[in-house]
C-alpha cells in the first residue's frame, strides 16, 4: 500500500475522525460507562483511549521534529498508559462526554497543524524511533504515524457500534 501525499492524508484523516465521532451520534449519554464483560474499553473510554493515542503520537512527532529527524527515545509521563487504561474503562458520565469530545478535537487538531506546517519532502522523511520495549529503533516518518492514527480511529468505530448494541441488549435482559 502507497502513502498518499500529505494533502489526501489529512482529507483521510478527517474523514476517519468524522467516521469516529459520527459513530457516537446515537449513543446515549447513560450508555457511555457500559464496559462489557473482558473488555478493556468502556463504550465513552473509547473516547479517552482515542485521545491518549493521539497524546501519545502527538509526543513522537513533536521528539522526532525537535531531534531535526535525529534519532529519538520518546517518553509518555510516568503512569501516562496506566491512567488511560483506569480513564478507558470507567467511560465517561454524561457531564463528561462535550469536554471528551472537545479534547479529541483539540488533540486532532494538533496534529493536522503540526503535519500541515511541515515541509513537503518531510512528510516520508524517517526517523530512528525507540520505542518502549523495542529491541531496536524503528524507522518512523510523519507518514507512518498518520498511517497508525488513521487505523487506529477507524478500527473503533466498529467497536463503537458493537459496544452500543450490546448496552442496549444487556437493558432488554
Amino acid at each position: 500500500m502507497t502513502t498518499p501525499d500529505r494533502d489526501t492524508a489529512l482529507k483521510e484523516f478527517e474523514s476517519a475522525r468524522a467516521a469516529f465521532v459520527d459513530a457516537y451520534a446515537g449513543v446515549p449519554d447513560e450508555a457511555l460507562a457500559f464496559l462489557k464483560p473482558g473488555e478493556d474499553y468502556a463504550l465513552g473510554g473509547l473516547v479517552t483511549h482515542v485521545v491518549a493515542v493521539l497524546e501519545h503520537y502527538q509526543l513522537v512527532l513533536s521528539a522526532i521534529l525537535d531531534a531535526g529527524f535525529g534519532e529519538v527515545r520518546p517518553e509518555d509521563p510516568p503512569g501516562f498508559w496506566e491512567q488511560q487504561g483506569l480513564r478507558a474503562r470507567a467511560g465517561l458520565r454524561p457531564d463528561e462526554r462535550a469536554a471528551a469530545f472537545g479534547e479529541l478535537d483539540r488533540r486532532h487538531g494538533g496534529f493536522v497543524a503540526t503535519v500541515a506546517a511541515l515541509p513537503g519532502e518531510d512528510w516520508e522523511r524517517k526517523a530512528a524511533v525507540w520505542f518502549p520495549n523495542a529491541a531496536e529503533a524503528l524507522p518512523t516518518s510523519p507518514a507512518d504515524i498518520w498511517g497508525w492514527l488513521n487505523g487506529h480511529y477507524l478500527e473503533h468505530v466498529p467497536q463503537v457500534a458493537d459496544l452500543h448494541r450490546e448496552w442496549m441488549a444487556c437493558r432488554t435482559r
